[in-house]
């Protein structure tokens, strides 16, 4: 019943993309509404309206992606060796590898949602599938230079170029404002705007596409592939579960990072909206798979050092670093078991 084919793909492929859209919601829940964290912690602007003029720029953002390529798409597709998957092998067994993956990342990012806790979705997403292909193809399915480098290495990396570029970045802006009178704040409060815009831009050009590659992955295992780049429709819904999980969720994040880490003003939000924007966008370039919740986090205990160390509220730093580093062996852990429990029902 589930191979039953609907609208041209089977059942299953129909219920697992419903999966992976449900984690591009929780994505925006946890991950998008960094983007206005600062700018609301700030008082630039009111929760409701920020929301809301974030949310527009996610859901439109995404279908510039075919002018701009998939590449982390790519990469989150090539994470596994396709020949595990494709081709004349056990399609039951391969669902079952993907279904494990996205459950395990569901489960955790449910769990740092309840906890106020700025997880990584990107981390959860890759290590519950790494977990599951283990258990489900061997440790040599798994592109291991690849995930050291754009996994592993990036979750050292991406925080400290984001922390790097909000020291920096609030440095520039201090000595550029030294003899500033108080209508500097006006005007940051009103360039943020523009910063806003970028984030948000980078935020959903380069999380969509993590859902996107998964996609593709499954068109791939039901036989239906159509190419490198994925359907309009399938983009269009990644953009639409981004917007939505900003406007239905995420305010106790906002309140993590953009209240829990220092007291922030509109020149901070300033400086850490624009690192974080230029450290996504930089990503997007290069095709990494970064944490959007560990660059605007990062930045914006950078932007706080700069002010002065004893600014930033390091208790609440270490919860926060202590999530990024536990979140893809735990979820690696998941998805192995929700494959291993998938594999007994299914007999794959």
């Amino acid at each position: 019943m589930l191979m039953k084919e609907v609208l041209g793909f089977p059942l299953v492929f129909w219920l697992l993309s419903v999966c992976v859209y449900s984690f591009t919601l929780l994505n925006g829940f946890l991950d998008g509404c960094n983007a206005v964290a600062t700018l609301i912690a700030s008082r630039a602007m009111k929760p409701k309206t920020a929301l809301c003029f974030a949310a527009t720029i996610e859901l439109l953002s995404p279908m510039t992606l075919f002018f701009t390529g998939f590449t982390v798409s790519k990469t989150i597709q090539t994470m596994v060796d396709e020949n595990y998957y494709t081709g004349d092998v056990d399609q039951t067994k391969a669902l079952c590898f993907i279904a494990g993956g996205i459950l395990a990342a569901i489960i955790w990012d449910l769990f740092a949602w309840l906890s106020h806790v700025p997880s990584s979705s990107t981390h959860a997403l890759l290590g519950g599938i790494v977990g599951a292909s283990i258990v489900a193809y061997g440790v040599s399915s798994v592109a291991w230079g690849q995930f050291a480098y754009r996994v592993i290495l990036m979750m050292f990396l991406a925080p400290a170029i984001g922390f790097l570029f909000g020291y920096t970045v609030m440095k520039i802006c201090k000595a550029i404002t030294q003899r500033a009178s108080s209508a500097a704040n006006t005007v940051f409060k009103r360039v943020q705007l523009i910063n806003v815009v970028l984030l948000a831009y980078s935020h959903s050009t380069h999380d969509s596409q993590k859902s996107l590659g998964v996609i593709m992955l499954l068109m791939t295992i039901c036989g239906k592939s159509i190419g490198s780049t994925p359907p309009w429709q399938a983009v269009a819904v990644a953009g639409l579960c981004l917007a939505m999980g900003i406007m239905f969720g995420g305010y106790n994040i906002i309140k993590t990072v953009g209240m829990g880490i220092f007291k922030v003003k509109p020149i901070h939000s300033f400086a850490s909206q624009l690192a974080s924007a230029g450290a996504l966008i930089g990503a997007n370039l290069t095709g990494v798979p970064v944490s959007a919740s560990h660059v605007v986090s990062a930045s914006v205990m950078g932007v706080g050092s700069a002010e002065r160390l004893n600014a930033v509220r390091w208790t609440n730093v270490k919860r926060i670093v202590m999530s990024w580093f536990i979140t893809v062996p735990i979820v690696g852990a998941l998805g192995a078991l929700f494959y291993f429990i998938l594999s007994l029902i299914f007999k794959a």
